[in-house]
């Protein structure tokens, strides 16, 4: 069903060879393989890149699936950035997981129904539609990358031009979505090999079918598309809002579930969230999946929902995780992705400049995790190419090649600043030991 891309047995190939690999290659073999990057660009007119920071092991996570729930043409992606002490295996659950769960949710629409996308459009609405969830925002001069709060819409482009049919539209995808979400919330909840008290994810999602591109948002990763103004120059388009713990609508949830709300004395432009009576574990997102502690307190697995009807002014889209949109404007974004002169490789560039973008703002700060997925729209995938597999686990080459394929899973990863690492009481010294050893040792075999 999809590309899912990352960790394989890069570092076991490379003792057996007695070659030398830094990190990024140990962890993503096809990090530099141009075959796989040209392929994807060739099929899905997509581009994806992630870089380990300094923090530890990778962990964030990426995908792309291609004809998505069977429908050609149609495509997911998304970006999943975890965190706590099992946010690496939080991630890579929801990564594997969360496509297949929402394939499954609109087949039966789609294919035991017959109904089109035509037909779904005309669906009676289950719920009215939430003005926040239609809303876009325009960025006129984004030289900033502090986000707006969600009820301040000055800078917002309303939807309420919408025909009838795409407010239907949309509305069954959002109970589509958040229905989905939920579910996959609650499998981590019963999951017993993934303890989620204190670890989770992030997710900011895309589905796009022909010209309607929905996406689905959890946390503060975030979706920004390239698109033309009126004088046809290269504007961004910030689809998403970072849902941050300090925004008037999320802080007075958390509040009113006796959460709390608050900056740590180093960090003072970081609002987290915390435990009514500890201050743990710290989370910088109002919004995740997993981090079952704070379930009860405020913090959510419902997702906000957009809709973009896709013109032949929009050029691309991208998905990422915080790593690069906390050094990075969407306009600087918008500008490294369209300067590419390889397009498959736009991701990998954007993130290079992301990294060289830590190091001069943040000199005595650790490099953040970074992933991107670049989407391209207004450039139809090539239906010439040699047919392979939408849905593979395997190296790219040796697919290609009709070979046994190995196993490659996507993210690679332990802690990260998303998650201050103040435990709650309620998990022991020797149940959090535990897990941190189970960990490192998974990670020495991988």
């Amino acid at each position: 069903m999809g590309i899912c891309c990352s960790k394989g047995k890069a570092k076991a190939k490379a003792a057996a060879g007695g070659e030398q690999l830094d990190d990024d290659e140990q962890a993503f073999p096809w990090m530099h393989d141009d075959l796989f990057h040209h392929h994807l660009w060739t099929s899905a007119a997509a581009s994806i890149h992630t870089k380990q920071g300094w923090k530890g092991a990778n962990q964030d996570a990426m995908t792309v699936c291609q004809d998505f729930a069977g429908h050609k043409g149609h495509i997911f992606c998304g970006v999943f950035d975890g965190h706590g002490p099992l946010g690496r295996e939080v991630a890579r659950h929801v990564r594997d997981t969360l496509p297949m769960k929402l394939s499954s949710a609109l087949k039966p629409e789609t294919e035991g129904d017959h109904l089109s996308t035509d037909t779904l459009m005309k669906l009676k609405a289950e719920e009215n539609l939430s003005t926040d969830s239609l809303r876009l925002r325009a960025e006129e001069d984004p030289s900033s990358n502090t986000d707006l709060d969600s009820s301040d819409k000055s800078d917002s482009t309303s939807l309420s031009d919408d025909t009838s049919d795409e407010k239907h539209l949309l509305s069954t995808w959002r109970n589509m979505l958040v229905k989905t979400f939920e579910q996959m919330d609650e499998e981590l909840r019963q999951h017993s090999g993934i303890d989620c008290i204190c670890s989770g994810t992030t997710a900011v999602t895309a589905v796009r079918q022909g010209d309607h591109l929905f996406i689905a948002n959890l946390g503060d990763s975030r979706a920004v598309l390239c698109t033309r103004d009126s004088k046809d120059r290269l504007i961004p388009v910030q689809l998403t809002t970072d849902l941050k713990p300090d925004l008037p609508g999320e802080l007075a949830r958390i509040l009113n579930c006796k959460g709390r709300v608050f900056a740590m004395d180093d960090e003072p432009d970081v609002a987290r969230m915390w435990l009514p009576e500890q201050d743990a574990p710290g989370l910088a997102m109002a919004r995740a999946f997993g981090d079952l502690c704070l379930k009860n307190h405020g913090l959510i697995c419902t997702p906000e929902v957009y809709y973009r009807k896709i013109s032949e002014k929009d050029e691309f889209l991208v998905l990422a995780t915080d790593g690069i949109w906390d050094v990075l404007s969407n306009k600087e974004v918008v500008k490294m992705v369209c300067s590419a002169k390889d397009p498959s490789k736009a991701a990998r560039q954007l993130i290079e400049r992301a990294v060289r973008a830590w190091r001069r703002k943040y000199p005595t700060s650790m490099v953040d995790d970074c992933a991107a997925v670049c989407l391209f729209l207004n450039r139809p995938p090539a239906h010439d190419q040699q047919a392979v597999p939408s849905s593979f686990t395997g190296s790219f080459r040796k697919v290609l090649s009709g070979e046994a394929p190995e196993v490659w899973r996507a993210l690679e990863g332990v802690a990260r600043a998303n998650s201050v690492m103040r435990l709650p009481r309620m998990l022991s010294w020797r149940r959090r030991s535990n897990s941190l050893s189970l960990d490192q040792d998974q990670d020495d075999r991988d």
